[in-house]
């Protein structure tokens, strides 16, 4: 898999975990083009990016994380290879993580500004080309 591939893939499930979200409370989704990329190991990156969702006024983030999370099965598949997982963070906030257990792909799902749900997204990790350079934005 290419550094591209990992991150259009990577990208397409954050934009299907988005189309989860009734579209009557999605005002406005910022997906970023660009991200980083991560070591795996020694050899081998993850590509690295960031979705803010703002939603209508008035509608609950918390509720709206938690129906995310019970749906996860229809984006990453009910086949065992993610694991869900839910968490309050520092600020009491319920977050979502789904991590493949056969790779390092993720998704970190929670609140982002007040109104704003984050969804962060690390990809399979690859091997990139002789030659590339892994710091900087991709």
């Amino acid at each position: 898999m290419t550094w591209q591939e990992a991150k259009a893939r990577t990208q397409e499930k954050i934009r299907d975990i988005v189309a989860l979200i009734p579209g009557d409370q999605i005002v406005h989704v910022d997906q970023h083009e660009t991200g980083t990329l991560f070591s795996c190991d020694e050899t081998r990156h993850q590509w690295t990016g960031i979705t803010f969702v703002t939603l209508a006024p008035g509608a609950d983030v918390e509720a709206t994380v938690k129906d995310l999370e019970s749906e996860l099965g229809e984006i990453l598949g009910n086949d065992g290879v993610f694991a869900v997982t839910n968490r309050r963070d520092i600020l009491d906030d319920y977050a979502v993580t789904a991590a493949s257990r056969k790779t390092a792909e993720a998704y970190l799902i929670g609140m982002g500004d007040p109104g704003t749900i984050s969804i962060d997204s690390w990809s399979p990790c690859f091997t990139l080309p002789e030659g590339v350079y892994p710091g900087g934005t991709f």
